[in-house]
């Protein structure tokens, strides 16, 4: 997932491109402004963008604060941040950062509101046609060892997902250990992958969606690897959290938040709007809710209940 500079004139852009709903009721003071955290990355941004755009007709405008992901649960605990659309839940990851939100929300202090993304992952993955060749699953790889150079593309050092194929790789799972990581960041390896194609040449990558990736290009994930990745091709989802109390203190946010979903094919299809056709990400944004009226009618039912909050 790329990092991005969050630009608030897009997000506003966002809530105007899209027609206004009828004249409501103006929400209780303490709840007009929503305290949105955002952790960096471009799905993150598209996600706050479209929240913004589903309430502001209806009395309420986001303040996008951006943070380190250690800083937003901090936040969040201590009531200085509202709402977290991202917290990311790789099926089988855990690391420091993670262990403390789930200290808070055991000791009630971070609530989960809902899942507001599923469907999503981050494992390794290939292109449509070497999968097809009979590169389908992590037992696979080291028959295709010597036409893979030997060569993972990962991201970069940090990444949780590098060191599970480090891991890997020192203690020769499903025959990795003869295999080097490439750590040229995620633009590195979405550049080799880029070029890999174009010559229909095979890659081995770590791959995730939502990402822009998913529509510019035909890969497919592996199956396999659970002990690092997870079950089903490193499935993930996406939960949204509150500060304690925010939902018994906002109810009609709180209704929208345990509500709000958006599908990841439509998440990798607005970043690769954004990304690749370098559009804004609020008429992106715009665009994609413009073009879904059931989707927001179903998101604004909360806000037009005549219990406000």
């Amino acid at each position: 997932m790329l990092a991005r500079t969050l630009r608030l004139s897009a997000l506003c852009a966002a809530a105007i491109a899209i027609a206004p709903a009828p004249a409501r009721a103006q929400p209780p003071a303490a709840c007009r402004t929503i305290r949105l955290g955002h952790g960096g990355w471009l799905d993150n941004q598209v996600q706050n963008a479209v929240f913004g755009a589903v309430v502001a007709p209806f009395g309420y405008q986001v303040r996008i604060e951006p943070a380190r992901l250690k800083t937003i649960y901090h936040r969040l605990a201590d009531g200085r941040l509202d709402v977290y659309l991202q917290d990311w839940r790789p099926d089988n990851w855990m690391s420091s950062v993670t262990a403390i939100r789930d200290s808070d929300v055991a000791r009630k202090r971070i609530a989960v509101a809902g899942t507001d993304l599923s469907g999503a992952r981050h494992t390794l993955a290939v292109p449509a046609y070497l999968y097809r060749a009979g590169l389908k699953d992590f037992a696979d790889i080291h028959k295709f060892a010597g036409q893979l150079d030997h060569t993972i593309y990962g991201i970069e050092p940090d990444n949780v997902g590098d060191r599970q194929l480090l891991s890997m790789i020192r203690h020769n799972t499903d025959g990795l250990g003869g295999f080097h990581l490439v750590q040229a960041g995620a633009g590195g390896m979405l550049r080799a992958l880029a070029a890999k194609i174009r010559h229909h040449e095979p890659i081995l990558f770590l791959g995730w969606q939502p990402d822009a990736m998913n529509v510019e290009y035909r890969i497919r994930y592996l199956g396999g690897g659970a002990a690092a990745f997870g079950h089903d091709q490193g499935a993930a989802r996406s939960l949204i959290l509150t500060r304690a109390g925010y939902a018994a203190q906002c109810p009609a946010i709180g209704r929208l938040l345990h509500r709000f979903r958006l599908p990841v094919r439509a998440e990798s299809r607005m970043m690769y709007d954004i990304q690749v056709k370098r559009e804004a990400v609020g008429p992106v944004a715009a665009a994609w809710i413009a073009a879904h009226p059931a989707w927001l009618k179903r998101m604004r039912a909360p806000l037009a209940s005549p219990a406000r909050g």
